[in-house]
């Protein structure tokens, strides 16, 4: 099968056993456009690898960082493919990507296309913060609609460490709105408790991806 061009990822797709999302700096919007390249670069031609489904390559709106989000239907066919070259020779940039599963989200404005992305982490000590940090922003300040919030899909990294909020936006407008107002004083009072540390986000925008 030959690649096929896609949107923002389903990150919801039911047959996708891990995300591997990798953030990366690299300092120049020149940079930005190189690294981008050099990641879609083995799945541009010829048979996609297997186990494989997509990749989406962001970069962020300050021109300085890069956001890797890959879908595959387990690690095991992800890291096959590594070992038998597929990624070709390891670069200066080349990091190890964090391995996530979909918890639980909320589609806000079904029917919005988003066009802005906004990937919060969160540190967290296991799986018990994992949880309850989503399920108190799902059930609470992210769980009912703001203007041109899309979607907020929650992942939990598999070693028990990370919270990823796939935040969709229909541009950055919309977040810059979201941003002057009380929700983000909510969210952080929802994630205050023992255990649960966040790290932050940025904004980005789709560069390119390719999918089955």
């Amino acid at each position: 099968m030959t690649a096929a061009r896609t949107r923002f990822p389903d990150v919801s797709r039911t047959d996708a056993g891990v995300a591997l999302v990798t953030p990366l700096y690299v300092g120049t919007p020149e940079l930005q456009r190189a690294e981008v390249e050099r990641v879609l670069a083995p799945y541009r031609n010829g048979p996609l690898p297997e186990g494989f489904l997509s990749v989406s390559v962001f970069t962020s709106t300050e021109g300085e960082n890069v956001l890797t989000y890959a879908q595959w239907t387990s690690d095991e066919a992800y890291r096959a493919f590594v070992r038998d070259g597929g990624l070709g020779e390891p670069g200066e940039n080349t990091t190890e990507p964090v391995r996530y599963k979909l918890y639980r989200g909320r589609v806000l404005e079904p029917g919005s296309v988003p066009t802005a992305l906004v990937a919060p982490v969160f540190d967290v000590d296991g799986r018990d913060r994992q949880r309850r940090s989503i399920d108190n922003l799902v059930d609470g300040p992210l769980g009912t609609p703001f203007p041109g919030l899309v979607a907020s899909h929650f992942h939990m990294s598999l070693d028990g460490t990370r919270v990823l909020n796939w935040a969709e936006w229909v541009d950055e407008a919309a977040h810059e709105g979201f941003m002057k107002s009380s929700r983000p004083k909510e969210c952080l009072e929802a994630i205050t408790m023992p255990g649960v540390r966040g790290i932050g986000g940025k904004r980005y925008v789709l560069a390119d991806a390719v999918g089955r």
